[in-house]
């Protein structure tokens, strides 16, 4: 993988991200989401990028900011579990909402709720996309040749 393919990467994960979370406060704003930001953290696209080629990720950018990366990830899923939860519950939708609509109403104390974790996802996203530019900082300031030798 050269150069340009790993700062193209970064820059797509970057993008995915802040797409992602442009999803969440559509939700938040009562908003239908089309395609839904997967639950799991190794389904989304970010996720597949960050642990599809974690060994090669790792030695490019160092395996600190890989873990960090990874832990900040793991959270931002974690918060996301949790409005996923609340706003798809399963439990509570029959055939017909399921059918036609995308997310339940909220009670009022389940919007408490929702906004604590939203603010928890915000705080997540802007250290995953702080991450991600220090991230392509330390990439762009390796050399050409080391790429050839990471594969």
């Amino acid at each position: 993988m050269m150069k340009k393919q790993v700062l193209r990467a970064i820059e797509h994960a970057y993008e995915y991200h802040v797409e992602q979370m442009g999803k969440v406060t559509l939700l938040m704003e009562g908003k239908k989401v089309k395609n839904p930001t997967p639950r799991m953290k190794n389904e989304c696209e970010f996720g597949q990028w960050l642990y599809g080629d974690a060994s090669r990720i790792k030695s490019l950018i160092g395996i600190h900011f890989y873990t960090s990366m990874e832990l900040i990830h793991e959270y931002w899923h974690m918060q996301y579990e949790k409005l996923y939860d609340i706003y798809y519950n399963e439990e509570e939708r029959g055939i017909f909402v399921k059918l036609f609509a995308n997310r339940r109403k909220l009670q009022p104390e389940e919007y408490e709720e929702v906004k604590k974790c939203y603010e928890e996802l915000q705080k997540a996203t802007d250290d995953l996309l702080e991450a991600l530019t220090s991230s392509k900082r330390r990439i762009l300031a390796l050399k050409e040749y080391i790429f050839k030798n990471v594969d």
